[in-house]
């Protein structure tokens, strides 16, 4: 299936420009010197006409040379700021409270609809009372420091990942796969009891289908807007934050920029690193996820394990590409991958929470490896594949993930040092999900050798 785009590309002056998992990245000079790593329309708000990483006189620069004509809309479509097909004084207005991060002010934001396409929904700035789902855009919104504006939650699944979500959030009795009439009930109510009701509701595309047509119109007859991106990819995350932090607005913002920035730098340095490696050299993989289901093609971790250097094995082997086609699959017996012995590595993506003591990361290697699936341990599905599987905790920021998916498939050039670094990095910026963690207290990632060193 092909991944619909949810950024507007336009031209804009770069120092250079590198393709990436289908966003384009801008690297641009800071004020000293430095090269730090914009995002092209990954703010996606209207009004960000330079499609850079922020809203402010740039923008309104570009505005103003789109109102004179020396510029065109179809060269700067963010230009359009109020989304009304033309740009005027009326643009020029409403950028000018964006700038100045009015109160109150109307924001159109660039997103995914039901179906997967772009549109653009109206909120409220600074966003407030918002109700997430899915752990895939759960985690994102409390990235950007947003838990404090959570008012309601379907569900919360991991106690220390989570715990910056507000003490006063209500849990609306959901789960991660299914939004019950009851729990959908649940949320239409804590939109009447909110004085001016709900600001959005915040959706990851992979979790759409519970939105179904008569919930959406539900959600436009009660007027709350759905901020839907296709979280659950590693680039995607990195949109989904920083967007969100602006929208938050204040210390968020920060955050959020912050936290797109680093990420940004690091997919830059893992193409420097892998540029000279020819296509026929790549290292290819297989994701599964829920222990023993296999991934396919158009799936959100096949496309983040793309951007981190690899190559899918569905676009190697073609018997593989048809037998699994649908996002994930369960293995049928522990034969399932008996003709595929010739993949290099296969990366399975395990949520783990973190906040753990040197016991209890012991116990859950343990329990990860040797996972028991209904009577058959993950040890036999892999039989043919313990020094090339490695276990990546799902819940990290999306660059940390990159990071470890990067050692796994090019060891000799990404070392769990640097990796680990990486994870060091986010811990040290202060987004509060990763509040009081340490490398000790997270298991981030896990191998043969760490499995044989737990159990020696």
């Amino acid at each position: 299936m092909e991944k619909k785009m949810t950024t507007m590309i336009a031209a804009v002056a770069v120092v250079a420009v590198v393709l990436v998992a289908g966003a384009f990245v801008i690297l641009n000079n800071d004020d000293d010197g430095t090269k730090n790593a914009a995002i092209a329309s990954q703010l996606q708000i209207r009004g960000n006409a330079n499609d850079d990483y922020t809203i402010d006189g740039k923008d309104l620069d570009i505005v103003n040379d789109v109102i004179a004509g020396t510029k065109t809309l179809a060269e700067y479509p963010l230009a359009d700021v109020n989304n009304d097909g033309d740009v005027n004084d009326a643009d020029v207005s409403l950028l000018k409270d964006l700038i100045d991060r009015k109160d109150g002010t109307t924001v159109y934001v660039v997103c995914l609809d039901r179906n997967g396409d772009s549109t653009t929904v109206q909120v409220t700035y600074p966003l407030r009372n918002v109700v997430p789902y899915g752990t895939n855009m759960q985690l994102p919104t409390l990235y950007a420091n947003g838990g404090q504006y959570v008012v309601g939650y379907f569900v919360s699944s991991y106690t220390t990942a989570e715990a910056s979500i507000s003490s006063t959030a209500r849990d609306l009795e959901g789960s991660q796969r299914k939004i019950s009439d009851a729990a959908w009930s649940n949320f239409t109510a804590l939109d009447a009891s909110i004085s001016g009701g709900l600001g959005a509701i915040l959706v990851d595309y992979s979790g759409i289908s519970v939105i179904s047509e008569k919930r959406m119109g539900d959600l436009n007859a009660a007027g709350i807007p759905m901020i839907c991106y296709e979280s659950a990819d590693a680039t995607a995350e990195i949109t989904t934050v920083l967007t969100l932090g602006f929208l938050f607005g204040g210390e968020c913002e920060t955050m959020g920029v912050k936290y797109a920035q680093t990420a940004w730098n690091l997919i830059k340095e893992i193409n420097d690193k892998l540029k000279d490696v020819k296509d026929e050299d790549k290292t290819s993989y297989i994701c599964c996820t829920m222990y023993i289901y296999i991934c396919g093609a158009s799936s959100s971790f096949n496309t983040s394990a793309t951007t981190a250097g690899g190559v899918a094995y569905a676009s190697l082997n073609s018997d593989f590409n048809t037998t699994y086609t649908d996002n994930s699959t369960k293995m049928a017996s522990v034969e399932a991958l008996s003709k595929f012995t010739d993949v290099d590595v296969i990366i399975n993506n395990r949520s783990m929470d973190w906040g753990l003591t040197e016991e209890q990361i012991k116990d859950l290697v343990i329990d990860t490896w040797d996972h028991n699936n209904s009577g058959k341990l993950s040890t036999e599905y892999f039989a043919k594949f313990l020094d090339k599987l490695v276990y990546i905790d799902n819940l990290l920021p999306g660059a940390v993930k990159l990071a470890y998916m990067a050692h796994a498939m090019y060891g000799d050039t990404f070392s769990r040092e640097w990796a680990d670094g990486v994870l060091q990095d986010y811990i040290d910026m202060g987004t509060l999900p990763l509040n009081g963690q340490t490398l000790d207290t997270v298991l981030a990632y896990i191998d043969l050798s760490t499995y044989n060193a737990v159990k020696a």
